[in-house]
């Protein structure tokens, strides 16, 4: 055999004995078993799906029960009202009483700064010209007067003293004109019954009323209307 052909030859094995190793690698790599899964987690790590075992905060706790909240409701209202009336020491009890109730009510912490802040010379002056400015409104001079005297003797140089005596003023005029046009309709209601007119009687009573229906003369004015007419029947029944 000559030299070409048995070089030939040799290449030939050569090149096939590289294609069985490539295919025994590839064999060996698509037959590898998988790949090992995630280490399990370390069982000492903390597991943020676990119950947390942390006790509630008072945030998170549940409100005071309906029974409970309806004894706030009335502690915190008495307290309110002691304030009010200048009684800051028995409107604390009140209010250590709704914490005994239920402690940490936010309406309670509501009402306990708001009556510290009443209770400051400040607030206390701010609570009576408050009183004597619903006083003069609601046409209740003798509440007013007392009110603005407190006010006075807690500082006597606050300008809405001033300025309520006034409206007080212009309050007890209004009183004084009212109570003239109710005498001047009386006046005329009584002419009108010694003229035996009783359906003009009726009107001048009505518009006394209309003027100011809580005058106590009024009130017996409409009795003596009523004594009248009944004599003026029994005249007519004879």
């Amino acid at each position: 055999m000559s030299a070409k052909p048995f070089v030939r030859y040799v290449g030939i094995g050569v090149a096939a004995l590289a294609i069985v190793a490539g295919a025994v690698y590839l064999l060996e790599r698509g037959m590898a078993p998988p790949g090992e899964p995630e280490q399990t987690a370390n069982p000492a790590a903390p597991n943020p799906s676990a119950a947390s075992t942390t006790p509630p905060s008072p945030d998170d706790q549940a409100g005071p029960s309906t029974v409970q909240t309806d004894q706030l409701v009335s502690l915190i209202g008495e307290a309110r009202r002691l304030a009010d009336a200048g009684k800051f020491d028995e409107a604390q009890a009140a209010l250590q009483k709704a914490d005994k109730v239920y402690a940490g009510w936010s309406e309670t912490e509501k009402a306990r700064r708001e009556i510290a802040q009443m209770r400051t010379p400040e607030g206390q002056l701010k609570t009576q010209l408050d009183r004597a400015r619903f006083a003069i409104e609601h046409d209740d001079r003798a509440t007013a007067e007392n009110a603005l005297a407190e006010a006075e003797r807690l500082n006597a140089q606050t300008p809405q003293i001033a300025e309520l005596r006034q409206a007080l003023e212009k309050a007890e005029q209004k009183d004084l004109h009212r109570g003239n046009r109710v005498t001047e309709l009386l006046t005329r209601m009584r002419e009108d019954i010694a003229r035996g007119d009783f359906a003009a009687a009726d009107g001048d009573l009505n518009a006394a009323e209309r003027v100011d229906v809580q005058d106590p003369a009024i009130r017996e004015a409409r009795r003596e209307l009523a004594r009248a007419r009944d004599a003026k029947q029994k005249e007519e029944q004879k």
